[in-house]
C-alpha cells in the first residue's frame, strides 16, 4: 500500500495514528471508487493515490487525526488538485 510507505518515510506515526491514516486514505479511494470517478481509472489512480496519501499525510503531521476529517479534506483537495491527465 503506498500510504504506508510514505507514511514511514515522512513521520514516525505511532499505531493508532498510522491506523487513522491508513483508514482515512482506505476511506477516500473508497468513495472515489463508489462514485464513479474518472480518477479511479487505470490512466489516473496511481497519481490521484498518491494526491490523496501526501494530503492525509501533511495533514496527521500538522495534528488533524480524525478519520472523517481526513478522508473528507483529502477528497476536497483532490478536487481542487486533480491530477495531470
Amino acid at each position: 500500500m503506498p500510504i504506508l510507505s510514505l507514511a514511514s518515510k515522512a513521520a514516525a506515526f505511532d499505531a493508532a495514528q498510522t491506523r487513522a491514516i491508513c483508514d482515512a486514505f482506505d476511506g477516500a479511494w473508497a468513495a472515489l471508487q463508489a462514485a464513479g470517478s474518472a480518477l479511479t481509472g487505470p490512466a489516473t489512480a496511481p497519481a490521484a493515490r498518491e494526491i490523496l496519501a501526501k494530503r492525509i499525510i501533511d495533514m496527521a503531521q500538522n495534528g488533524l487525526l480524525d478519520v472523517t476529517k481526513l478522508k473528507d479534506d483529502a477528497l476536497a483537495h483532490l478536487e481542487r488538485h486533480p491530477p495531470a491527465i
